[in-house]
Order: structure tokens, then sequence, then C-alpha cells
């Protein structure tokens, strides 16, 4: 996330691209070559700074929408789910687990919902599809 330092660079840079507009725009037509090609060099160096920061800001603004979203996605969904053992389970319109097991760590620490399937190396047991822990099939199965 850009912090206020970020966000007044960006500024910063883009007054200073202002500035340098403003200087060339009141120069006289006596100014040397070399000087203008200075300023203008000073110009795109600032501006490009500018862009920089802006796009970085973009992506950041970004990644809090798209976090924002899921949080949402989790509160909705925070109702429709229902504990049961070692497994979350959506709820029927009793409140009664049903359906197929859910991760219990990815909807505690994430709040996403992960199915839980069956392991290829123990039929004993179920794999979350996500962060791989491991529960006992006695304890999370489908209902």
């Amino acid at each position: 996330m850009p912090d206020l330092a970020t966000i007044g660079a960006a500024l910063s840079s883009l007054k200073t691209a202002s500035e340098i507009v403003k200087f060339l725009r009141e120069s006289d037509l006596s100014l040397e070559r070399a000087e203008l090609k200075l300023k203008l060099a000073d110009l795109v160096s600032a501006l490009a700074d500018a862009r920089i920061d802006l796009v970085e800001v973009q992506e950041s603004l970004a990644a809090k929408d798209k976090k924002i979203a899921e949080l949402e996605e989790a509160f909705d969904c925070k109702d429709a789910m229902v504990r049961r053992y070692d497994a979350y389970y959506v709820a029927d319109p009793d409140g009664q687990p049903t359906g197929i097991p859910f991760c219990l760590r990815c909807w505690e620490t994430d709040h996403k919902k992960r199915q839980l399937v069956l392991s290829s190396k123990d039929r004993h047991m179920r794999v979350c599809t996500s962060c791989g822990h491991q529960y006992g099939n006695s304890r999370v199965e489908d209902l």
C-alpha cells in the first residue's frame, strides 16, 4: 500500500515538471541550446518519476480493492457456513451442515472456502486443496 511519502514524491515530481514547463515558456529566445536540452531532460526525468510513483499508487489501490472484494465475499458467506467437527459446510435452510467439507484452517484464517478431497496416499484422510492440511476422514465427511 502506498504511503504518504510515495504520493508526496509523485506530487513533487509533477510540481517540478510544471515549474520547468513554466520556466521554458517564460524564458527568452536567447536561451542557449545546451541549457534548453538540460531543462527538457529534467522535465522528462520528473515526468517519468511521477508516472512510476502513480503506477505504484494505482497498483496498490487495485490490490486494496481486490482485498476488499474478498473480505466482502467472506462476510457474505459467513452466515452460510456451519462448522461440524473439523470442517465447515454450507448450511441448508434449517441451518444444518450439508454437502462437501471445506478446510477449517483456510476458512478461519484466510476466509476462503477450500474443498477437502480424499488423499491419494491414505484413503482415511482428506487434504485441503490449498494449504495441504490433512484431516481424518471420520471427522470430515460428505453430508
